[in-house]
This record gives C-alpha cells, sequence and structure tokens, in this order.
C-alpha cells in the first residue's frame, strides 16, 4: 500500500493502472479522481456505483464492467464502499477487473485503517477489501498528519502555480491544521485573484475564512486552558458573526475531544484529533487536566440540551451563551 503523497508528488497517476483507495479523507478522495479525470480521453463515460447504496444494483456494475466489444465506449468506473459486497458480488467483481478489462476502474473503501507497530505502516482491516489489494493498485487515503501537510501544499502550489516559501506553509497549518479541502479552497483562491508579484501572506491574512478559523483556534485555546474570560470575549465575536448555532457545535467539538481523552488517560485518540483543526491539537492532553469528569460530563449535557432548545423554541442567543459559560466554565464558589 503506498502513501497518497508519495504517488502523487513523484508522478502523475498512470492510466494503465486500476486503483483501490483506502482510508478515511474524502478530499483525497475527490482529488485523486479529478486527477485521472482530467488526463482521461474526453469521450470516457464515467459510471459510479455505491455498494451501500441499496437503489444500486449490482447488475449494473457487472453489466458496465462486463462491456468489452469494439464498440463499446470507454469507462471510468468508480466502485465506492467495496467493503459492503457480499461474498458473492465481490466475487463476481473481483473476476471482472481481473479479466482481460480496458476500462479505467477505482475503487475505494471509506474505513478507517489500522496502524501496524511492527511494520511502522497503516494495514486493512476489512477482509473484502484485502482481497480487492490483491488485483489494484493500492493507495492509502487515512487523512495525515499536520508534520506531511507542509508537503502537501508544496504539491497544490506546484499543481496551482503558486510560489510559496515557508513562512505561508506554516501559516497554513498553524490556521487549518490538516484540514485538506480549507487549505486546497485558501490556496486556489489565492491563485485566481492576485498577480505572481502580489504578498501571498497579506492575503491569506485578509481572507474571512483565516479570520474566521483564527477566532475558532483562539476560542479553542481559551477552552484548553479554561482562561474564561477569553472564551466569553472570543466566543461572543463568533457568536454576533455566525450564530449561536455555529458556536455550541464549535464548543461541543473541542469539549468532547477533551473528555474522550481524559477517558483514555489523557492520551489522545486519533478519530477525535481528525474532528479538531490546528494546533490546538497538542493542548487536548494538557487541557483534559484543567477539567474534571463531572464537569465536562455536564458541560455536554448542557450543550445537548441548548441544542434542543434551538431546534423546538425561539431563544435569545446571548443568555444561552452566558448560561453555557456560567454552567461550563464557572467553577462554584
Amino acid at each position: 500500500m503506498i502513501k497518497a503523497l508519495k504517488i502523487l508528488g513523484q508522478k502523475p497517476l498512470e492510466l494503465d493502472k486500476n486503483y483501490l483507495l483506502v482510508g478515511d479523507n474524502d478530499f483525497l478522495y475527490l482529488y485523486i479522481k479529478d486527477q485521472i479525470v482530467k488526463r482521461l480521453e474526453s469521450e470516457t463515460e464515467l459510471f459510479l456505483f455505491d455498494c451501500s447504496d441499496k437503489t444500486d444494483k449490482i447488475e449494473s456494475l457487472i453489466n458496465s464492467l462486463g462491456s468489452q466489444d469494439l464498440f463499446s465506449i470507454s469507462k471510468f468506473i468508480i466502485i465506492k464502499n467495496v467493503n459492503k459486497l457480499s461474498k458473492k458480488d465481490k466475487e463476481a467483481v473481483i473476476s471482472l477487473i481481473d479479466s482481460k478489462n480496458t476500462h479505467r476502474i477505482l475503487c475505494i473503501d471509506h474505513s478507517f485503517l489500522t496502524f501496524d507497530y511492527k511494520s511502522k505502516s497503516n494495514i486493512i482491516k476489512n477482509s473484502t477489501t484485502k482481497e480487492f489489494q490483491k488485483y489494484l493498485d493500492t493507495i492509502d487515503i487515512s487523512t495525515p498528519f499536520e508534520s506531511e501537510m507542509i508537503q502537501w501544499i508544496k504539491l497544490f502550489a506546484d499543481e496551482l502555480d503558486l510560489d510559496i516559501n515557508n513562512t505561508y506553509s506554516s501559516k497554513l497549518v498553524e490556521i487549518f491544521g490538516n484540514n485538506f479541502s480549507a487549505i486546497y479552497n485558501e490556496m486556489n483562491k489565492s491563485s485566481l485573484a492576485i498577480a505572481k508579484e502580489e504578498d501571498l501572506m497579506s492575503m491569506l491574512n485578509q481572507s474571512s475564512s483565516v479570520k474566521k478559523d483564527k477566532q475558532l483556534w483562539e476560542l479553542n485555546y481559551a477552552i484548553c486552558d479554561r482562561r474564561v474570560d477569553a472564551i466569553f470575549e472570543s466566543g461572543l465575536s463568533i457568536l454576533n458573526q455566525y450564530g449561536l448555532s455555529y458556536l455550541i457545535n464549535a464548543m461541543f467539538t473541542i469539549i468532547e475531544a477533551i473528555f474522550l481523552t481524559k477517558k483514555n488517560n489523557g492520551t489522545l485518540l486519533e478519530a477525535t484529533s481528525r474532528n479538531i483543526r490546528g494546533k490546538v491539537v497538542n493542548r487536548i492532553s494538557g487541557a483534559s487536566s484543567n477539567y474534571s469528569f463531572e464537569e465536562l460530563e455536564n458541560a455536554i449535557t448542557i450543550f445537548s440540551e441548548i441544542d434542543v432548545k434551538l431546534k423546538t423554541q425561539k431563544v435569545i442567543d446571548e443568555a444561552e451563551f452566558t448560561n453555557i459559560i456560567n454552567g461550563v466554565f464557572k467553577s462554584e464558589g
């Protein structure tokens, strides 16, 4: 299994190969798919089949894979959630993939991968997907650690023809962490909006999406450190711009991460960290000592109750935000 960064960083995907993508990152699936589509002939027909969608009939996939006559249109066949195939259907699909098939085939399993400490690499858990791995070039599309994002940013810069430096790359990682979509969208906007001589850092600092994320990680830092005045100030600013629903979702995400980390004896779970943007992820473990289990459980209850009120009643945003501050972050006495 090859890391997505390695195969994309060295050369374009080879069109004479068929691929299996395994991992949790939707952006990487879409990015790799688009890289293939860009290089295919314009008359190629795109066929998408989702094995988890009950309305998609397996016969339709079998027919598309099996259409090999001289006059058939060239196809790019995408098979999502191959791990959901029954044993019988799996065998039929693999048999057609292993035949002299002229179509381009991309299979995807969006499951989390298991890290094998002996080989120091990710491995596939699902037995069905392991069978597909025998017949397809396999690419790991797991969400990477932040340490790899500088290399991804360079790859995106080459594609978008952006002249960047380490300061700009580090700033993107500081703000967006390993959020591919946010980083790529920000870089794409810069490539479309500015000439080469203009200052990328200046545009980055002025971007509305960056300002929004900066406010969010300032709030998250304050929550981790339990600085109540800073939580109130940052939260109120976000509330006034984006509303209470956005604010409580953001606050719940960080509180839940702290709670799960505390339950795991201070160790941040990988699945939990994927929901947190930026370098605040490095503070979650330390933050777990700033709250008791009872306080975190109470906080989650308060967020749940306010979420229900938002959906069922007319509320005063500022009053509910004050209730959050008093109920979650201020200790009695």
